[in-house]
Order: C-alpha cells, then sequence, then structure tokens
C-alpha cells in the first residue's frame, strides 16, 4: 500500500478520538439542556416548588388543613365520569381534580365538578389505561386530599397527604 496516497487523517486514527469526543460531549450536552429545559421536564410534582441548593421545598399548608379539617373522600368511577363523595361538607364551591401523570407533565389534567344528588360528578373522565396520580384541591387551595388511580379501579380513597400525629 502506498502511503503517500492515503490523506492525514487515515493514517491517523488517534486523531478522530481526540476530535470525535469532545465534539460528541458537545452535542450530548446540548441534548441534556434541551430535554431538561422542555415544556415535560423530570418534575411530575404540578405545585410551585422553591429549589435552593439541592434542597426542594414546597408548601404542605393545604395537606395539614385536610388532616386538622379530619377530611376524606372516595371517589367511585362509573364509565364517563366519576362521583365524589366527600366524609365532611367543605362548602357550596365544588373542589378541582387534578389527574397527574407520574412522569409526562403534558398529559396532566384538571376536572372539574357539578353537583349531583350524591355528591359531586366530574366534567369529564378518570379512567385511563395508566396510573394517575389523584389530587383533590378546594376551590381556593385551601386543602388538598391525595390517592392513586390504578387501570381498573372502580373506587378510589382521597385523603391527607400527611399522617395524622
Amino acid at each position: 500500500m502506498d502511503t503517500s496516497k492515503q490523506s492525514f487523517f487515515s493514517r491517523n486514527p488517534v486523531l478522530w478520538l481526540v476530535l470525535a469526543i469532545p465534539a460528541l460531549t458537545i452535542v450530548a450536552g446540548v441534548w441534556t439542556l434541551v430535554v431538561a429545559s422542555g415544556n415535560s421536564a423530570v418534575d411530575a410534582d404540578p405545585d410551585p416548588v422553591r429549589r435552593t441548593a439541592q434542597v426542594q421545598v414546597a408548601s404542605i399548608e393545604a395537606d395539614s388543613e385536610a388532616l386538622r379539617r379530619k377530611l376524606s373522600a372516595t371517589l367511585v368511577i362509573e364509565g364517563d365520569t366519576a362521583l365524589l363523595r366527600l366524609d365532611q361538607a367543605t362548602g357550596p364551591r365544588a373542589p378541582v381534580l387534578q389527574l397527574v401523570h407520574p412522569l409526562e407533565s403534558s398529559l396532566d389534567q384538571q376536572l372539574g365538578f357539578v353537583p349531583d344528588p350524591r355528591g359531586w360528578r366530574t366534567d369529564g373522565p378518570v379512567a385511563a389505561t395508566h396510573v394517575w396520580q389523584l389530587r383533590l384541591v378546594a376551590d381556593d387551595g385551601s386543602w388538598r386530599l391525595v390517592g392513586r388511580y390504578h387501570p381498573g379501579d372502580t373506587e378510589v380513597a382521597l385523603a391527607p397527604a400527611l399522617a395524622a400525629p
């Protein structure tokens, strides 16, 4: 083989590594920034969170209020709607049901309620082929109950996120 006709790059394969590794590192870094800053970043919690150093601080006042008032509820899934039965009266204004996807925040939903003789009825479907984190929130945000829906569930218990002391 005549080495005089070969290019400089083909005679030095280590040069490819010297150039390719930093170039691929830069591309991977840019891709990481794009993914992390997207609309559907890795946070699955829709609450506003204050990040300081490596600690995330979220308010638990709504959970404390639900525990103090001893609130609980049952969500009965009936086909394309769901019936909410609150164990205690919470006032004349309907709460809001947040369906939080555990991984993809762009799939999160928020459902309102309309009065029903047996409680409150959702204005949209809850049943899905994936797991939902359910959050029942007062219309003014003063209290919050949480639960988890698994595909096929017909009833979901909602309770404060904090345990009783």
